[in-house]
Formats: C-alpha cells, sequence, structure tokens
C-alpha cells in the first residue's frame, strides 16, 4: 500500500461582480437636477456677498465721517469755548440785570382829567353886604317925628325908593346849591412796580437764574486737549 501525496486544491480567484442595477430603480433612487437651477443658486449667493460686502463698505464710510465731523466740532468748541464763556456770561448778566430793574422800575406819567363834576351841599351866608334895587320899592311903616321942644308925635310914613337905589343889608340864611363843576387838571403819578406786587415775581426770576450764572462763571476759558 504505498501513500501519494494529495494534489492541493484548485486556487479559485476571486473576481469582482458587477451587479447592474435595473432602469427603473435608478430612475427611482436620483433625484433629476436642472441645469437653470443649478446655475441660478451661486449667482443667487455671490448677489447676497456683494450686497453685504457693499453694506460693511458704507457703514465704515459712514461712521468714518462722522467721527471726522465729530473730532472737528470739538476741536473748534475747545479753542471757542472762551468766546462761549463770554458770551454767555455777558447775556445772562443783561438779563439780571434787566430783572433787577424791573424790580426797581417806577411808572411815571401825567393824567390829563377832564369831567363833570356833580355839586350839591347847602351854602350857609353870614355877612353884611349892599344890594341895589332893580326897581321902585313902596315903603309904607310906622314913625315917630320929633317936635324938638314941642315933643314928639307918632305917624305912618308912606314913600318909594327909586330904581337903583343902593341899600346896605345884612345876609344870614343856607343857599342850596345844585349844579355841576367843570374839572380840567393834570395829574401826575408814579406808581413803583415792587410795592404793587411785581417784586416777589422778579426775585423769583433772578434766583432760577443765578445757578446758570455761576455754572457759566465755573467754566474754563479754554480746554486743553491732551492727545
Amino acid at each position: 500500500m504505498s501513500l501519494e501525496p494529495s494534489a492541493p486544491p484548485e486556487f479559485v480567484p476571486l473576481t469582482s461582480t458587477t451587479v447592474e442595477s435595473s432602469p427603473s430603480t435608478a430612475r427611482t433612487n436620483k433625484t433629476p437636477v436642472s441645469p437653470v437651477a443649478a446655475q441660478t443658486d451661486p449667482v443667487r449667493k455671490s448677489r447676497r456677498r456683494k450686497f453685504w460686502d457693499a453694506a460693511k463698505t458704507l457703514s465704515l464710510v459712514v461712521s468714518m465721517f462722522v467721527n471726522v465731523i465729530l473730532i472737528v466740532a470739538v476741536v473748534i468748541l475747545a479753542n471757542q469755548v472762551g468766546a462761549i464763556k463770554l458770551t454767555l456770561a455777558n447775556v445772562l448778566g443783561q438779563l439780571d440785570s434787566a430783572f433787577e430793574g424791573l424790580g426797581l422800575a417806577v411808572i411815571s406819567d401825567t393824567i390829563k382829567i377832564s369831567q363833570q363834576v356833580p355839586v350839591q351841599f347847602d351854602l350857609p351866608l353870614n355877612q353884611d353886604t349892599v344890594v341895589t334895587t332893580l326897581g321902585p320899592v313902596p315903603i309904607n311903616t310906622q314913625a315917630t317925628f320929633s317936635l324938638g321942644q314941642f315933643g314928639s308925635i307918632n305917624g305912618t310914613v308912606s314913600l318909594q325908593l327909586p330904581t337903583g337905589t343902593s341899600l346896605p343889608v345884612h345876609l344870614e340864611l343856607n343857599v342850596p346849591v345844585s349844579s355841576s363843576i367843570p374839572v380840567v387838571f393834570d395829574q401826575p403819578i408814579a406808581i413803583p412796580l415792587a410795592d404793587k406786587g411785581l417784586g416777589p415775581v422778579v426775585a423769583k426770576l433772578r434766583a432760577a437764574l443765578s445757578p446758570i450764572i455761576g455754572l457759566v462763571q465755573k467754566m474754563p476759558d479754554r480746554f486743553v486737549i491732551i492727545p
């Protein structure tokens, strides 16, 4: 009995197998893409990027422009602060002086008065005067006639005073007076406003203005910009 070596197993090379899908399966797994849509999407992204870049650039330019204006304004104000302080001090000082003058003001004027004033009263008279007759005045009175050494007799006297005869008389009576008198004259007036209620108002105005004047006086004559 002989032992013969058995032949080695035969090596079979592995070959790649390609599995082909059917046309129906390919249509189901893949979505068709339009060529126009594929070209439009990058264009939109490019436009958006350009828009944002332009907006950023514009914002930077505007910000720089505003900063330059503010810097120039600060420099101008720093150089002009002395003149501004002087102007404000003069204006506020004049305003305070005006308020003070208003409190010390006196209204002076002349009022012309022309009107009729009614008058009604009793005028007492007690005096001697001389009256003149305006016509013949008959007089009938009892009289005593002296006959010298032969005595005297009583009788009646009848006479008539001629027109224009002056007679001394004594007046003692009350004369009622009722009339109107024309009054015409110039009346000067002087009205101090402080005494007529304006003084407290002026004091309040000056008190409200005083802190502003003090603040302006404390302002420096100029600002020094330290780099």
